[in-house]
């Protein structure tokens, strides 16, 4: 049966917002698009949560998951249309918040861009929940779908998850929050503790097995940032390779426990 014309418009609208997006996150990175680079303004605010700049090189792999992903739902098979229905209208609005987000971290408009990284946050879940297509897990879609939908959206969701904690520090420090007296050492571990458990349980219950690497990849960077500090660097040193296994054992067992759970019909 012959593309429709709604969805061949579709897979053409989903490759132009990815260009855009890729289009605009360069200009902001160069800092072409305030006159300060993203990171630049990053390093302005070293909250004790802020990866060395090398573990920002994550957003490469994230883009050319995506790039793979749009290339998958621009091809003329079923498994492409099924993917593009699947995605709906959540690929472009996941577009527009990234590039809300970057335009306005760019332009020193803090609070606002925290805002829109919450619900950029949310909508990746969305979107990470319709392309598994059902309570059963990812692993129960054909190996090409995982690769090219779900994995790309998984690696999205946890590093937005890590770069929302970072966020939030980095906001704490811009507007001079005191921490109700607590040290940020202290925050900063109580908070990767909080991502390594969060990684561990996107493992289990969601099959998401790049979450707890993409938490061990910006913990490990936060390390190498601050080797200084005792309490930080100390915690990554065995929070790192225990959150990767723990990570592993939690994705066999919840895998095992989705093939071993009955099927009502």
């Amino acid at each position: 049966m012959p593309m429709s014309l709604s969805l061949s418009r579709q897979k053409a609208g989903n490759v132009l917002v990815l260009v855009i997006v890729v289009a605009l996150n360069g200009l902001a990175a160069t800092g072409a698009m305030s006159g300060a680079s993203i990171g630049d303004i990053a390093n302005r605010y070293r909250s004790l949560f802020l990866p060395a700049s090398y573990v920002f090189g994550i957003w490469s792999l994230i883009y050319l998951g995506l790039i793979a992903s749009a290339v998958y739902q621009a091809l003329p098979t079923a498994g492409a249309e099924r993917a593009v229905a699947r995605l709906g209208i959540w690929w472009a609005v996941t577009g527009v918040l990234n590039v809300a987000w970057i335009s306005l971290f760019s332009f020193g408009q803090f609070a606002l861009a925290l805002l829109v990284m919450v619900v950029f946050l949310i909508t990746l879940i969305a979107i990470g929940e319709r392309v598994r297509g059902g309570k059963e897990g990812a692993e129960h879609s054909p190996l090409v779908e995982q690769a090219f939908l779900v994995w790309p959206q998984d690696l999205y969701l946890a590093w937005i998850s890590v770069a929302l904690i970072a966020n939030s520090f980095q906001f704490a420090h811009a507007v001079e929050w005191g921490g109700f007296g607590i040290a940020e050492s202290t925050w900063a571990v109580a908070m990767m503790l909080v991502a390594t458990l969060l990684g561990t349980i996107m493992a289990w219950g969601r099959g998401n097995w790049l979450f707890p690497l993409v938490v061990a990849w910006a913990l490990r960077g936060i390390g190498a940032r601050y080797p200084e500090v005792a309490a930080v660097a100390g915690t990554t040193r065995w929070l790192v390779p225990a959150g990767v296994a723990a990570g592993a054992v939690a994705w066999l067992a919840g895998r095992r426990a989705r093939r071993c759970a009955p099927t009502w019909r």
